[in-house]
C-alpha cells in the first residue's frame, strides 16, 4: 500500500477573514476612484467566500465579477492575460465558452498568490472599465498579501531544541 503522503495533498486557501480583508480594501479603493463595484472573493478551489455589490454598481456586472474571480483562481493568472488571445483566430479563441460559460477573459480578475507561488484565492471586480476593475482587484489582493507577510509564523525553538512553527 502506498504511503498516505502520496495519496493526498495539502494546499493553503484563503479564509473568510482573508476574504474580508480583500473585500474591504477593494471597496475602499473603488470608493476612492468613484466607481461602485461588484466585488467577489473566491478561495483556491474557485468557491465564493465573500461578495459585495456597492450602491450604484451595475446589476448586470454581478455575475461578471463572480466569473472573473472564478477564472483568476482556477486558472492562476489575471483575466486580463487573455485580452489579445481570444479574438477569432487567436490561440485561446472560444475559451470563454468553457466551464459552463464561466471562463472570463475581461480584465478585473486577479489571483492571490503567496510567496511560494501557491494560489490562495482571487478577487474579481466589475462595473468600471477593465482597467479600473483590475486596479480595484489588485488593491484587494495586495491587502491580503501585505497582511499575510506580517502574520507569517515566526520560527520557534522549543526547550528540546527542535524548531516549531
Amino acid at each position: 500500500m502506498a504511503p498516505i503522503s502520496t495519496l493526498t495533498t495539502f494546499h493553503p486557501t484563503l479564509s473568510l477573514a482573508g476574504a474580508r480583508v480583500a473585500l474591504a480594501a477593494a471597496e475602499q479603493h473603488a470608493l476612492a476612484i468613484g466607481v461602485p463595484m461588484n466585488i467577489a472573493i473566491t478561495d483556491s478551489s474557485t468557491h465564493l467566500l465573500a461578495f459585495a455589490r456597492m450602491d450604484g454598481a451595475k446589476l448586470t456586472s454581478i455575475n461578471i465579477a463572480l466569473d472573473k474571480a472564478f477564472t483568476a483562481s482556477g486558472h492562476r493568472v489575471p483575466t486580463s492575460t487573455y485580452r489579445e488571445n481570444v479574438w477569432p483566430g487567436g490561440p485561446a479563441f472560444g475559451i470563454g465558452n468553457t466551464n459552463g460559460g464561466r471562463f472570463c477573459t475581461i480584465g478585473g480578475g486577479v489571483p492571490i498568490i503567496d510567496q511560494e507561488g501557491r494560489v490562495l484565492g482571487a478577487v474579481g471586480c466589475s462595473t468600471g472599465t477593465p482597467a479600473q476593475d483590475e486596479e480595484v482587484a489588485v488593491k484587494g489582493r495586495d491587502a491580503v498579501l501585505e497582511l499575510s507577510r506580517k502574520e507569517a509564523p515566526a520560527e520557534i525553538v522549543g526547550s528540546d531544541g527542535c524548531e516549531r512553527y
